[in-house]
């Protein structure tokens, strides 16, 4: 069974006038938000430009280590870039009104761009989360805040466009935290706005809280938006979500599932399912009694103090901390410990409630017996690791003084 890379192989001679818009192309379209055009493509409505274009332009800057793009996938995302540049239904798209901000101050992260498909119809794309820290911490504070400040930057975004492009349909779409900016944005645009919008596609993006489903606003778009899950997700699964999602099937397990570029396709559609599996089952009851058993309060020191922990050692990013692997890890233990009695009480208890929340729903998951079954396999599995960090770390501490003894020697 093929994938987007594969789609973009099979159809891409067709171009959208003579084969229609579909689920596959939202997925493919929101991926484009990931990549940094900053440069390339310009924020004001007076310039877009080809993607193919783009690409030859984004590619060159690339060979000089100027731009990055903010996938966490990077490999799949510029081979499917490499590819939507080459083929007769994308390459010819229009890519305009390119917007990134990182703002650590606010602890936002957005970026968005517009993709005009013809027709006075166009794509609006909001970026997921990247490798940015702020970015994950911002998909956290979703369950501290009502409205996160990337939100707000996305009604906005979609407001500006829809008043540039005033004779345009919209379709708006995104990856992952993308994907509920779609929403937000669809839900909270003034009637006259959300009219113009055709479809709002949620690839495995987080939910809302439960007050969002009951305004009218909400319900006046709902059977516009569609939600898309593979069938363990994970991110799609956290706060609350739309009843009425869509199920596909996806070659990886686990979390690897969540990035889609390996969601099966078959024709112009992908891969439906029936059912999420019992590990998304699962988790979806777990995480739902581990928040409301936490008041705001909690949960918004619990998110403080863990992304404090990650962002020792000045790591801004994942791949900073993967980099820095031993001394980053150093690093954040020696952070965890320097913590206030008090506030490493809380971030202990807080981690047992998840733990109990996740035994507890293990015991009324349908057919669970074989999950209580892997228990003490994953309890030996965590020892291991944990015992194996202990042991690296140990070795790693003795590498560093042996280097110490005999810079001191040279020095006498």
């Amino acid at each position: 069974m093929g994938n987007i890379l594969d789609y973009v192989l099979w159809r891409g001679d067709l171009s959208f006038d003579a084969s229609p818009f579909n689920e596959v192309d939202n997925l493919i379209l929101s991926k484009l938000s990931y990549l940094n055009f900053t440069g390339i493509v310009r924020a004001d409505q007076s310039y877009g430009i080809p993607l193919d274009q783009a690409a030859k332009a984004y590619f060159a800057l690339g060979k000089n280590g100027n731009i990055q793009p903010g996938d966490i996938m990077k490999e799949e995302l510029l081979e499917l870039f490499r590819l939507m540049a080459d083929s007769r239904r994308f390459s010819e798209l229009i890519l305009s009104n390119y917007d990134e901000q990182i703002d650590l101050e606010k602890e936002m992260q957005f970026a968005a761009l517009t993709i005009h498909l013809g027709n006075h119809c166009s794509y609006v794309a909001f970026r997921g989360t990247d490798d940015t820290l702020v970015g994950w911490k911002e998909d956290f504070n979703m369950s501290v805040m009502e409205v996160v400040p990337s939100q707000k930057e996305a009604l906005a975004y979609y407001l500006r466009i829809a008043k540039t492009y005033e004779n345009h349909r919209f379709i708006l779409g995104g990856h992952s935290k993308g994907g509920n900016l779609a929403v937000f944005a669809a839900v909270h645009a003034p009637q006259q706005e959300q009219a113009r919008i055709t479809a709002v596609y949620n690839n495995d993006g987080p939910g809302f809280h439960r007050s969002m489903f009951q305004r009218e606003e909400y319900k006046r778009i709902a059977e516009r938006i569609v939600t898309i899950i593979p069938q363990s997700s994970i991110i799609g699964m956290l706060l609350e979500h739309e009843d009425n999602y869509t199920i596909v099937k996806s070659s990886q397990k686990g979390f690897l599932q969540h990035f889609g570029y390996n969601w099966e396709v078959q024709g112009t559609s992908f891969v439906h399912l029936k059912n999420i599996t019992q590990e998304s089952q699962l988790l979806d009851i777990t995480l739902r009694r581990f928040l409301y058993s936490l008041s705001i309060e909690r949960r918004a020191q619990f998110t403080d103090t863990l992304f404090e922990i990650l962002a020792s050692n000045e790591n801004r990013t994942l791949n900073d901390i993967r980099v820095g692997s031993i001394r980053a890890l150093k690093a954040m233990l020696k952070t965890y410990e320097s913590l206030d009695k008090d506030v490493k009480k809380a971030v202990n208890s807080t981690l047992t409630l998840l733990f109990a929340e996740g035994i507890r729903s293990i015991r009324e998951v349908n057919n669970s017996e074989e999950w209580k079954g892997r228990l003490p396999v994953i309890n030996l599995s965590l020892r291991k690791h944990k015992e194996k960090l202990k042991e690296e770390l140990r070795l790693k501490e003795k590498e560093i003084q042996r280097k110490l003894l005999r810079l001191g020697g040279k020095d006498t």
